[in-house]
């Protein structure tokens, strides 16, 4: 355990140093680690297509920033005001040469009408983002938190668009 708690404290002070703070991808966090393994059984499309989830737009790209990926929502958990762990609100898909869809993150969402807690929500550590689009869709009013867990992303493992996933092979 003692050289587990030595590398955390390296990667940190590393990233102190090196004039940046360690993105999440790179820290063990046993919450994030919770989070993955709870939602891991959606890395099968057909799972969460018989689980509630439903193909929401098309692959989301832009133009500077990167992609977003197919969105499958879960409308019982999007509407009902709670973020809860082990049940994502949205996964999101990148688009295979074959057909199929890779999992690659998932978001976290609550719509604004739906919330009841005081001020803006918070989850995972992180205060949500309020949107009122989802890439170029207008949508009601929601906080949201993207996790990008099965694809590394440069921007951050919370941030909007991952430049590398890519909607090339998106048939929708």
């Amino acid at each position: 355990m003692k050289l587990f708690s030595d590398i955390v404290l390296a990667v940190a002070i590393s990233a102190f140093f090196c004039g940046g703070a360690a993105d999440a991808h790179d820290i063990p966090d046993p919450v994030l680690n919770r989070s993955r393994e709870m939602a891991a059984k959606y890395l099968s499309i057909e799972v969460a297509k018989a689980d509630g989830y439903q193909q929401l737009f098309e692959c989301t790209t832009h133009d500077e920033h990167g992609t977003m990926g197919v969105h499958f929502i879960h409308p019982g958990r999007a509407g009902d005001g709670k973020l809860v762990l082990g049940e994502p609100d949205v996964l999101t898909y990148e688009p295979e040469p074959d057909g199929s869809m890779q999992l690659v993150g998932m978001e976290y969402i609550v719509f604004e009408k739906d919330w009841k807690g005081k001020g803006v929500p918070e989850f995972l550590g992180r205060t949500l983002q309020r949107k009122t689009t989802v890439g170029v869709h207008p949508v009601d009013p929601y906080y949201e938190l993207h996790v990008w867990h099965w694809r590394h992303n440069p921007a951050g493992m919370f941030a909007d668009w991952n430049p590398y996933v890519s909607c090339e092979h998106d048939m929708s």
